[in-house]
């Protein structure tokens, strides 16, 4: 198979025709006759093309190792190396800087490494903890865009369409995102494009943060080897032997027949080197329980070194979080005990905190007024996340503490005196001769000192230009949910419809309803249903 030329018959006339002429030149030789289609070049196809959307990829290579590292801190820069396989079919995968310094290489046999490095350490990563790290990947694509798609362990899309107005450029998000995988103990690559697989593509070819402007994907992806498409291996044995051996070598090669010569795979493949992606973005739906998992080749019988891992644990746990505006509201500690099997603990702190000392100290305290029947060998700590609590003082009332610093004051109080004495007391409906408990410490806003006179309440509206695009989740037709950009939480009370519609004559009409909602924790907002397009807006704020 031949790349086509474009080329002119010597004895072809190009000629314009008129409005009503639908004849065809045609071209003929005195042995054979063709005709000549005037296809539109590379640079015409791109320019042709519409862009609609950007996506970024965010690979972390080696997933394996830094998800054994990430589990357990102190192996950071010891020679380490993570195997594929079991018995005498086990081979390493992953080695770490320190350990391919030494000499060690993927592929080996674990006896060959450490016949060459003595010091190496050798570990198989349990499946949770790779599902660990894979989430704390997924959690930080969560929080840039709700659009997120999981495409294989330590590879995920996103949907960055209109994120670049928050940013300078491509590249100084790739740097935001890079650093968000670092506080959850994470190196990752970030690329964007055009489409989901040309941005993955990328991602595995470059070490930091790559860029493909529209228009420039086939050049981009010309030079790399045709296995950066992942073809299968019947494919990739035919292009070669056809000395097809990189992208561009395949994209150059003519589009007519491809499909019908090597099949649907390569037509795909086909579209994909010339730079066209349409593929779709297949989202998952962001989950509220998080968790982190360590698994041990060794037993812990001492408390100390089990709370240490504990803590990196936490600190893991509060970043995710904190990426997805949430902080910890219940702790679910799973101890793997040799040979009992499970220990369960739960924690529940007063208030959502991001504190690490204080959630570290209630699970101390909990440790310690249930400890372990044996050694421990591993362990599962998970979170349910809430949001942190904001609170509106009075302009003329008494000053409000601030509800990060209570809640960290109420998770220290627990940790010193119990969680179930800590809390507001409650008068209960009975004949008990004690009447009362305690319950869960919400303090309700301060009485307003604002003079006597005129006993109506009047608010300000502060409304949003442009008007910022969210999304509502509706119940009977009445709002019940806001996600947005920096907001997401449940909608306590809404007021509405009230319909609004003008310039019905004009070429873009407006036609809608708005609501007012109170959003917990948050305040009280207007929306903006658009009716001809099916889309929400947040309209304003009432100050």
């Amino acid at each position: 198979m031949k790349a086509e030329k474009e080329t002119t018959h010597p004895g072809i006339q190009m000629q314009a025709g008129t409005a009503g002429d639908t004849t065809r030149s045609r071209a003929r030789a005195s042995d054979s006759s063709c005709v000549i289609r005037k296809t539109a070049s590379a640079p015409a196809r791109a320019s042709a093309r519409v862009k609609t959307k950007e996506y970024a990829c965010i690979l972390a290579p080696a997933l394996p190792l830094q998800a054994l590292v990430r589990s357990e801190p102190d192996l950071a820069n010891r020679p380490v190396a993570t195997l594929d396989g079991r018995g005498t079919r086990a081979v390493l995968a992953h080695v770490s800087r320190a350990a391919g310094k030494a000499g060690a290489r993927p592929g080996m046999t674990p006896s060959q490494a450490r016949s060459i490095a003595p010091d190496l350490v050798l570990r198989t990563v349990s499946p949770c903890v790779l599902d660990a790290a894979h989430r704390a990947l997924t959690d930080v694509a969560l929080a840039h865009s709700p659009r997120v798609q999981s495409v294989q362990p330590g590879v995920v899309v996103l949907e960055v369409s209109g994120t670049q107005r928050s940013f300078p450029s491509w590249s100084s998000f790739g740097c935001v995102i890079q650093a968000a995988c670092r506080k959850v103990g994470l190196a990752v690559r970030v690329a964007v494009a055009s489409g989901p697989r040309i941005a993955c593509i990328a991602a595995r070819a470059c070490e930091g943060v790559d860029v493909i402007p529209f228009g420039r994907e086939a050049a981009a992806l010309a030079p790399l080897p045709i296995r950066a498409l992942a073809p299968s291996p019947a494919l990739v044995e035919t292009l070669s032997r056809l000395g097809v051996r990189t992208v561009g070598g395949f994209a150059r090669l003519n589009g007519r027949g491809i499909g019908i010569r090597l099949g649907p795979e390569a037509m795909d493949l086909h579209r994909l080197a010339r730079g066209e992606d349409s593929s779709p973005l297949h989202p998952i739906r962001p989950c509220e329980s998080f968790e982190e998992s360590v698994s041990l080749d060794y037993l812990l019988d001492n408390a100390e070194p089990l709370v240490f891992l504990l803590s990196s644990a936490l600190e893991r746990l509060a970043a995710r979080l904190k990426a997805r505006l949430m902080a910890p509201c219940a702790l679910r500690l799973s101890l793997d005990v040799d040979p009992a099997g499970r220990h369960e603990i739960a924690v529940r702190p007063p208030a959502p905190t991001h504190d690490i000392r204080s959630l570290l100290t209630l699970v101390r305290v909990a440790l310690e007024a249930s400890p372990p029947p044996g050694p421990v060998a591993g362990f599962t700590l998970g979170a349910d996340g809430d949001q942190v609590v904001a609170s509106q003082g009075h302009l003329f009332g008494p000053p409000m503490p601030e509800p990060t610093r209570l809640a960290r004051l109420m998770n220290r109080l627990s940790a010193l005196a119990g969680p179930e004495n800590v809390g507001t007391p409650s008068v209960l409906d009975g004949h008990r001769r004690d009447p009362s408990s305690i319950g869960s410490f919400a303090p309700k806003a301060l009485h307003d000192l604002r003079p006597e006179g005129d006993a109506s309440t009047k608010l300000a509206f502060s409304r949003f230009n442009p008007p910022l695009p969210v999304r509502i989740r509706t119940r009977d037709g009445v709002p019940v949910r806001l996600d947005g950009d920096g907001i997401a939480a449940r909608i306590v009370h809404a007021a509405g419809p009230w319909y609004a519609g003008a310039d019905w004559w004009a070429e873009r009409p407006q036609a809608g309803a708005f609501y007012d909602a109170e959003v917990r924790g948050r305040g009280i907002y207007r929306l903006w249903h658009d009716l001809l397009t099916n889309e929400w807006f947040l309209d304003g704020e009432y100050d």
